[in-house]
């Protein structure tokens, strides 16, 4: 399982090493149905390692790389009584500004073994990046709209991404689409060679 996910999901998964050392590793996925979720199925950091907030700023590098640009939603199981995983989670969301809900996902009856209690679901988000904006440029006669996340960019809209005529049509349609692309700010570039 860790050579397959570290083969399938190597851009939403991190180590971390302190000198020639392996400290730490998380791996996890965007949900299949929903590219805006990334599911975090493990995060392990080695006994000499834990409480440096090692856990935090590998997810935060992950959230950080151009495959995770549109994640909103951040979900993982924690087992009741894994109290330094729930912890951890719960900084994650105090630091992105983000709400976290907690329901019961998988109850006691789907482990016979006896060796599971009821797993939770922590549900984190939205995630609003203080990185990302939508910029409305003037193309073509009229506005056109560009979600911006660091280095990457994409068309606010598509398949097609359309030309607004005016300025306040422009507008109202950054902030229809401002939450789905997790923008913090929209910004308007009159001139293209500014850009």
């Amino acid at each position: 399982a860790y050579f397959m996910a570290c083969r399938n999901f190597a851009a939403t998964s991190v180590v971390a090493e302190a000198g020639d050392d392996l400290a730490g590793m998380v791996t996890a996925y965007p949900l299949p149905d929903d590219p805006q979720a990334l599911f975090v199925w493990q995060v392990n950091v080695r006994d000499k390692y834990q409480g440096q907030g090692i856990s935090v700023r590998m997810l935060k590098e992950i959230l950080k790389r151009e495959d995770c640009q549109s994640v909103r939603w951040i979900e993982t199981t924690v087992a009741p009584g894994n109290d330094a995983s729930e912890a951890m989670f719960r900084r994650i969301a105090a630091d992105l500004n983000a709400d976290i809900n907690v329901k019961e996902v998988y109850g006691d009856e789907l482990f016979p073994d006896g060796e599971h209690k009821v797993e939770r679901l922590f549900v984190i988000g939205p995630i609003t990046r203080v990185d990302n904006t939508i910029q409305l440029r003037k193309e073509d006669g009229g506005y056109r709209l560009y979600a911006v996340f660091a280095d990457h960019e994409e068309p606010a809209f598509t398949p097609a991404n359309p030309v607004f005529s005016s300025l306040d049509d422009a507008l109202q349609a950054a902030e229809d689409v401002r939450e789905h692309h997790a923008v913090s700010e929209i910004v308007i570039v009159e001139r293209q060679d500014l850009v």
